[in-house]
């Protein structure tokens, strides 16, 4: 698929239409965050232009690192294999960014903005979670422009359909991954839209937009064959970075839990079967690229892991949400 290009006064190489829309995103959402920044306790908007100009800058810092490092061969090596230097980094016509990392900058943003406002990072994190999703999910939409978001390609006509699946440069209906991500997205937005009346505690809304965000991505990352960048071989950076947004932050509950009362044991308990869920999502993907196992019986094992580790971290957002903290 051939991403479009188009060429605008004051720039001396075309710019891709998929580039000028994502500015245009990202202006939406850093407004919407303005609008939503109060409801989510923060004491003053000025801050939440401290931590949307932190997000975009380290989310396009890692973005951009995570995709270099992978593709180094081929962002700082010329045809003879000669090393060009790094300057290709810092040039944004060549190569593109990663998904995952772009994710982790976000993140990162929130604790450096509580740093410098004094203001607590789970308001940060609770006023970003829905205008987030709002921008990944047209991010998502519109990813085809740039050429990627197809993935297995689709054999029975029924579900030969846009926006279902795409077509390829061979005239091959493949299934349209960007597109349920975006609406898996766009669910999740309504879904928490619910979940804001009842999420009490600063970062409960935060919580549950990654509990329920990491494993519906993950599931759909899983059918896509684009451009996706690997480390070896079959682990896709993008799954990487979902599974250990999803742990650290699930880990991150949990250490507030015991500080709160938790039991020690009912913290390990959790902790363990998150890691037996990872574990058996990475033992999934291994198998998909591995084994001979039949991909639909993986593809349910698998599903039922993520369902599981969603159901038991947002059971813990709701028992937290309601407890009263420990005072010192």
């Amino acid at each position: 698929m051939n991403p479009i290009y188009l060429n605008l006064p004051f720039f001396a190489e075309p710019v891709s239409l998929y580039g000028v829309l994502a500015v245009l995103f990202i202006l939406v959402a850093m407004v919407i965050s303005f609008l939503s920044s109060m409801a989510s306790g923060l004491k003053k908007n000025r801050h939440m232009a401290v931590y949307t100009l932190l997000a975009l800058v380290l989310g396009l810092f890692f973005g951009r690192l995570i995709y270099c490092a992978v593709m180094y061969n081929l962002m700082f090596f010329d045809a003879m294999g000669y090393f060009s230097g790094y300057g290709a980094f810092f040039n944004p016509f060549l190569g593109s960014l990663n998904m995952g990392g772009i994710l982790i900058g976000v993140l990162l943003a929130a604790p450096l903005s509580a740093l410098l406002t004094k203001e607590k990072a789970a308001s940060f994190a609770d006023a970003a979670a829905l205008p987030g999703l709002l921008l990944y999910a047209g991010m998502r939409w519109i990813e085809p422009l740039s050429g990627q978001g197809y993935g297995d390609p689709v054999e029975n006509p029924l579900f030969a359909f846009s926006p279902l699946c795409l077509v390829n440069d061979y005239g091959e209906w493949t299934l349209s991954v960007c597109f349920i991500e975006a609406v898996a997205a766009l669910v999740l937005v309504i879904v928490l839209l619910f979940l804001r009346k009842k999420a009490i505690r600063p970062g409960s809304l935060f919580l549950y937009a990654i509990a329920l965000f990491s494993p519906t991505q993950m599931f759909a990352e899983l059918f896509r064959q684009d451009d996706v960048l690997y480390i070896l071989v079959f682990a896709s950076v993008s799954l990487l970075c979902l599974v250990t947004v999803l742990v650290l932050s699930q880990f991150a509950l949990l250490l507030r839990a015991r500080k709160d009362g938790m039991k020690t044991s009912r913290a390990i308990g959790e902790g363990l079967l998150m890691l037996l869920g990872v574990i058996v999502c990475v033992g999934g993907v291994f198998a998909l690229d591995k084994t001979n196992i039949p991909d639909l019986y993986i593809y349910i094992v698998m599903a039922l892991a993520l369902i599981g580790m969603a159901i038991l971290f947002c059971q813990r957002i709701a028992k937290e949400d309601k407890r009263k903290p420990i005072k010192a």
